[in-house]
């Protein structure tokens, strides 16, 4: 008796175990999926990053559940509103001057964007890690303060983001 109750211990153990591996293997590659739909959008200037966490003045980390602070790449324009990221709350539409993207050797992208607006004229610096679709962005401005957020990047196609009309 001890031996089939020990036996079938056993077997559930294992069986555990095999379904375990079988969910992180899920969930590394819908990571790499997320990764790689967010590297086309990154790539062919088409996305959305809707702010999740954003560092405020004070240093510390806050929470965005508004969407509508976001930033997008629209054709050859940089779209940024909120006054979380913006310091207005205006639509500002930025003329992009320069864009260079590149990929370091852990397969992270980088895209660093100089763009000038109305309102704001800013380097852009984008972090997509690899392993999934979440962006760390830094803006500096020529004028005001650093302002860094990250949230996930998707495609415009996909987002569900508000933008709020009267770009400047």
């Amino acid at each position: 008796m001890k031996r089939i109750l020990l036996s079938s211990l056993l077997i559930c153990i294992a069986a555990l175990s095999v379904s375990a591996q079988n969910k992180k293997a899920e969930r590394d590659s819908l990571a790499v999926v997320k990764f790689n739909k967010a590297a086309a959008a990154l790539e062919s200037k088409d996305y959305v990053i809707i702010v999740d966490y954003y560092k405020t003045s004070a240093g510390s980390f806050e929470n965005n559940t508004d969407p509508a602070v976001f930033i997008s790449y629209e054709k050859d324009f940089v779209i940024v509103q909120g006054s979380v990221i913006a310091d207005n709350n205006h639509t500002n539409k930025l003329t992009v001057d320069k864009y260079e993207q590149s990929t370091d050797k852990k397969g992270n992208l980088s895209s660093v964007i100089q763009a000038r607006g109305f309102f704001i004229t800013a380097k852009i610096e984008i972090l997509l890690k690899k392993g999934g679709n979440i962006a760390d962005v830094i803006i500096t401005p020529v004028k005001g303060e650093t302002k860094q957020f990250s949230g996930e990047l998707v495609a415009r196609s996909e987002s569900k983001y508000f933008k709020r009309s009267g770009e400047i």
